[in-house]
C-alpha cells in the first residue's frame, strides 16, 4: 500500500489555481531556480502534474537530467508547505495531457495552451506553517532595523531596476528563497521581512529559515522569487551572507523578468537577451 505523503488539506490547496506555487529546480551544478507555476495540482495519490507553457530554466533543468524538485504550496492566507519530488518526465497526447487540458486555465482559454504535461512523484512534505500578519509586520521592522550591517558594493551585474527595487521595499510583495538542501533537493521558504539594501543586495532576518530546521552556509547559492500584487514576478540569483545567527544578506549578480510579455529575460544588463 503506497504511504500517503500529500494530507488533505494540502492536496485541496493545490487544486485551487490561485494559490501560489513555486517551481524549484536545480541545475548541473547545484544553482537553484525558482519560479511561480500555478498550474501545479494533484493528479492522484502522491503524483503531482502542471501545464507548462512559459518556463524555460525550468525545463531546461529538468530535461538535462537534474531530477529533484520541490514545490513550496502558499495559500493566501500565509500558511505554506514545502513538498520534495522526483521528476518524472514531460507527457503529450496520453492521460496525463488530457487531465492537464481539462483544468480551467487551459480548457476555456482559446490563447493558453499547455505545451506538455510535467509529472512529478511527491517523496515527502513538511508540516503546515502558518505565517500570521503581525508577524510579517515585527519581521519588516527588525529587518529595517539592522540594514546598516550589510556592505554596500557597487557591481555592473545583480542590480534591480528602479521598479524592482520598490517592489522588493513593499511589504506586501511575495518574498520566496531558494536553495539546495543538505539532502541535494532543492527546498524554499518564504520570508516576507526581506529588504534591499542596495540595488543589488537584501537584507533577512532568518526567523522562517530556522523556523523550518534549515541552515543556510556562507557563500551558498541562492534565488530570491518576488512576486507583487499588480501581478509582476521577478527572480534574483546570488550569494548568501551570514553577518550572525539571525541576520543574513544576500548579494546579487542576476536579475530576471518572469512574467510576460518575455519570460526569462536578464534584466540586470542592458540589451542582454539570453534566456534563463
Amino acid at each position: 500500500m503506497q504511504t500517503k505523503i500529500l494530507d488533505d488539506e494540502l492536496v485541496n490547496a493545490m487544486k485551487i489555481f490561485e494559490t501560489p506555487k513555486f517551481m524549484i529546480t536545480k541545475d548541473s551544478n547545484d544553482e537553484p531556480n525558482s519560479s511561480l507555476v500555478m498550474t501545479w495540482t494533484v493528479y492522484e495519490g502522491n503524483t503531482m502534474i502542471y501545464g507548462d507553457f512559459l518556463s524555460e530554466k525550468t525545463r531546461m533543468n529538468l530535461n538535462a537530467g537534474n531530477k529533484q524538485m520541490s514545490l513550496l504550496v502558499m495559500t493566501m492566507g500565509l500558511d505554506s508547505w514545502l513538498i520534495k519530488s522526483d521528476f518524472e518526465s514531460y507527457h503529450r497526447n496520453d492521460e496525463f495531457y488530457e487531465f492537464i487540458a481539462q483544468t480551467p486555465l487551459f480548457r476555456y482559454n482559446q490563447y493558453t495552451n499547455a505545451r506538455s504535461a510535467g509529472v512529478a512523484e511527491a517523496i515527502s512534505s513538511s508540516d503546515k506553517y502558518g505565517i500570521s500578519k503581525p508577524s510579517v509586520l515585527a519581521s519588516f521592522i527588525k529587518t529595517k532595523m539592522v540594514k546598516g550591517k550589510v556592505p554596500v558594493e557597487e557591481t555592473i551585474e545583480g542590480n534591480m531596476a528602479n521598479n524592482i527595487y520598490k517592489i522588493f521595499s513593499k511589504m506586501a510583495a511575495v518574498k520566496v528563497l531558494a536553495f539546495i538542501d543538505d539532502d541535494g533537493y532543492p527546498a524554499a521558504f518564504p520570508e516576507f521581512g526581506m529588504l534591499p539594501v542596495s540595488s543589488n543586495s537584501v537584507v533577512m532576518k532568518r526567523d522562517q529559515e530556522k523556523r523550518r530546521g534549515y541552515s543556510l552556509r556562507d557563500g551558498q547559492r541562492v534565488a530570491i522569487s518576488l512576486v507583487s500584487l499588480d501581478p509582476a514576478a521577478f527572480q534574483m540569483k546570488g550569494t548568501f551572507h551570514e553577518i550572525n545567527d539571525s541576520t543574513g544578506y544576500v548579494k546579487f549578480d542576476r536579475v530576471y523578468a518572469c512574467s510576460l510579455p518575455r519570460p526569462g529575460i536578464r534584466v540586470d544588463l542592458p540589451l542582454l537577451t539570453r534566456v534563463e
